[in-house]
């Protein structure tokens, strides 16, 4: 049996499961040693290097508050994780042979969540500075009667997470590939006794999966053209955090619960909402650490790749990181300015 991490829920987790989590990351999910980066005293990802891009971009970065009720945090006790914490537990990292970040789409899209999904593909190369590769579309038929129910309360169809994990990923893992990432535009649900999952992954196993079932709002049909591409705005940036959340879990970073994060947890899409795609200071030294990339170039390539996509506070706060880092801000796709009348 396979001890998932599970990302976000809607309802509580249970203390048995929390409890299993951790001891699984004590024990089990940790039996295999990855291998480790080598880097030269002068290479940015060096962790002394990267301990100073910490200090360095602490200042710009909110500590995470006090939890409302009915946050993550709020019915979560969660020990959180530094760098250097990081860094000795041996994470699983890319190597020469397995560095590929692998998408497989499972069962039908709309031609909306279709454009979305190749955004993400495309952003998830650009956020970790690895090779996104889209595959083939795989049917939902294989998926028994078993792995599959109409919620109780609400109606909607879902799927179950471990299941697609364990039965349809796993086995389809690229020799590759440093993981398999399933989406699905049907809603998931992780068992017993829990609503839904926005997304789950494996600490160890290198596979997770993730729904678009709860990121496109209803656009109204009175819509102005503005407010329309508000929500497609909303639905993009929901799509893109979430996949970037789990990937993260899948090189073995666990939950901040230090700063506003990329990588805190989520009970519910309200609080998910308020978290920033941005890694707080701890979890991009850890992304740069465990992907060999340059903070200062992965930046500059996400500046370009947020204004593109009307992603302005995105872009702004990559665009600040990156000065703050001493980059040149030549280098930098300018924001776009508003059109004098």
């Amino acid at each position: 049996m396979n001890i998932l991490h599970t990302i976000r829920t809607h309802r509580s987790l249970r203390l048995m499961l929390l409890l299993a989590l951790t001891l699984a990351a004590g024990g089990y999910l940790w039996a295999t040693t990855p291998r480790q980066p080598a880097y030269t005293p002068k290479h940015p990802c060096n962790p002394t290097n990267l301990e100073r891009v910490i200090t360095t971009l602490t200042p710009l970065h909110t500590k995470l508050a006090k939890p409302r009720p009915g946050d993550w945090l709020s019915q979560h006790k969660e020990s959180g994780q530094t760098f250097a914490q990081y860094v000795a537990s041996k994470p699983v990292v890319p190597t020469a042979k397995r560095r590929t970040i692998y998408v497989i789409p499972i069962g039908p899209f709309s031609p909306q969540q279709k454009k979305i999904l190749e955004t993400t593909v495309e952003f998830l190369g650009l956020y970790y500075q690895l090779p996104a590769k889209l595959l083939p579309a795989t049917g939902d038929k294989a998926i028994p009667a078993a792995a599959r129910r109409t919620h109780p309360q609400w109606g909607m169809k879902q799927y179950l997470a471990g299941w697609i994990m364990d039965r349809l990923l796993k086995p389809k893992l690229p020799k590759d590939a440093l993981c398999l990432f399933g989406i699905t535009a049907t809603d998931l649900w992780p068992g017993r006794g829990w609503n839904f999952v926005f997304g789950m992954a494996s600490l160890r196993e290198r596979i997770g999966v993730q729904s678009f079932y709860r990121v496109l709002p209803t656009i109204p049909a009175n819509a102005t053209p503005a407010q329309k591409k508000n929500i497609e705005t909303l639905a993009l940036k929901r799509a893109l955090q979430t996949a970037t959340h789990e990937a993260g879990h899948m090189i073995g970073m666990y939950h901040c619960i230090a700063y506003e994060c990329n990588l805190c947890g989520s009970n519910n899409q309200d609080e998910s909402d308020r978290r920033p795609i941005a890694m707080g200071p701890h979890c991009l030294a850890k992304l740069c650490f465990a992907c060999g990339c340059d903070p200062k170039y992965r930046f500059v390539q996400l500046v370009s790749f947020y204004r593109k996509h009307n992603l302005t506070a995105e872009a702004d706060f990559a665009e600040k990181s990156y000065r703050k880092l001493g980059g040149d801000p030549a280098k930098l796709q300018p924001a776009t300015k508003a059109k004098s009348k």
